[in-house]
C-alpha cells in the first residue's frame, strides 16, 4: 500500500465562525453529537472520549470540517486507498494514519487509526470513520475504542469488531418543519465496519419518503436493511422503535441521516434528495 507522511498537529485553537444548530444522535454513551468547540466554534461534529478507558467527554467536541477532516485534506489530495500520516512536528511522533475515499453518490468517506497519544484534551479512539453527505454539512459514521499496547505502523484495523463500538449521525440546519414531501428518492449510504484499505464495508440504496398533514413515512432499503415502517415527525425527524433514529436535514429536507441499530447490527447512514 502506498503510503505518504505529513507533519501536522491539531490544537485547541477555536474561531469566532457562527454558530450553527447541531442535531445527531449516537448508538452508546461513548460519543455524542454537538456543536464544535475544538478547531471551530459552533460546527458540525462529535465529543468522544478523552481517556483511553473512559466514555464520552462532553466538554470537548471536534469540528469535522475545521479538524480531521481539513488535516487529512491536507495530506491527501485524491481518493483511494493511500495512507497518509499525521505526525506531531514538536516530538516527529506519528499520531495517527488517514485515508480518504470517495464512494456511491459522491460520499467523501475518512478514516483515522490513532497511533500515539493524542493532544490534551483531544479525543481517544482505537478508528474513527466520517462520511459526508454531498452538499451539505451533515456526517455519519462509526466509532471504536483505543487498542491495547504499541500500535505498529501502516495497518488498517481500526479496532472496528469491538463490543463498543459506536454508530453516530450529526450534522448542521437540521429541518424543524417538514415540507410537503411526494415521492421524495434520497440516495443513502451505510457505513458498517469500514476498512479504509480495500473501502468495503460500504452499501447504498434509495429510501422513498411521504410527507403531509403532520404525519409521514420513510421506506426503501440500503443494503439488506429495510426501512419499511419508519415514520416521520412534523420536526423533522424520524425512527422505527429502537432500530432506526435520523433527522433530515435543510429547509426543504435536502439530506438525512441516522443510525441503524438491532442486536449486533450497527450502521450509520445518510444521503442527499435526488
Amino acid at each position: 500500500m502506498k503510503k505518504l507522511m505529513a507533519f501536522t498537529v491539531l490544537s485547541l485553537a477555536t474561531s469566532g465562525a457562527f454558530a450553527a444548530t447541531v442535531v445527531g444522535g449516537s448508538s452508546s454513551d461513548y460519543v455524542k453529537a454537538r456543536e464544535s468547540n475544538l478547531m471551530a466554534n459552533g460546527t458540525a461534529g462529535i465529543a468522544m472520549p478523552t481517556t483511553a478507558t473512559g466514555t464520552v467527554n462532553e466538554q470537548f467536541a471536534v469540528s469535522f470540517k475545521a479538524g480531521p477532516i481539513a488535516q487529512t485534506d491536507k495530506v491527501l489530495s485524491g481518493y483511494g486507498t493511500t495512507l497518509a500520516q499525521l505526525r506531531n512536528p514538536q516530538t516527529n511522533v506519528v499520531t495517527s494514519e488517514t485515508w480518504k475515499n470517495k464512494v456511491a453518490y459522491n460520499t467523501e468517506v475518512y478514516a483515522y487509526r490513532q497511533i500515539a497519544e493524542p493532544t490534551a484534551n483531544f479525543p481517544q479512539f482505537g478508528g474513527e470513520v466520517i462520511a459526508k453527505v454531498s452538499g451539505s454539512e451533515v456526517y455519519f459514521g462509526e466509532w471504536a475504542p483505543v487498542k491495547s499496547g504499541t500500535q505498529p505502523a501502516n495497518s488498517t484495523d481500526l479496532n472496528l469488531s469491538h463490543a463498543n463500538r459506536t454508530v453516530w449521525f450529526s450534522g448542521e440546519n437540521p429541518t424543524t418543519s417538514m415540507p410537503t414531501l411526494v415521492n421524495a428518492k434520497y440516495n443513502v449510504v451505510g457505513v458498517n465496519k469500514y476498512n479504509p484499505g480495500t473501502a468495503a464495508g460500504i452499501t447504498s440504496g434509495v429510501l422513498t419518503a411521504n410527507y403531509g398533514s403532520g404525519s409521514g413515512t420513510l421506506a426503501g432499503s440500503v443494503g439488506s436493511l429495510s426501512f419499511n415502517g419508519t415514520t416521520i415527525a412534523s420536526n423533522g425527524s424520524f425512527s422505527r422503535g429502537s432500530v432506526i433514529k435520523g433527522q433530515f436535514y435543510g429547509a426543504n429536507a435536502e439530506a438525512l441521516a441516522g443510525i441503524y441499530t438491532s442486536g449486533t447490527t450497527k450502521v450509520a447512514f445518510g444521503g442527499a434528495k435526488q
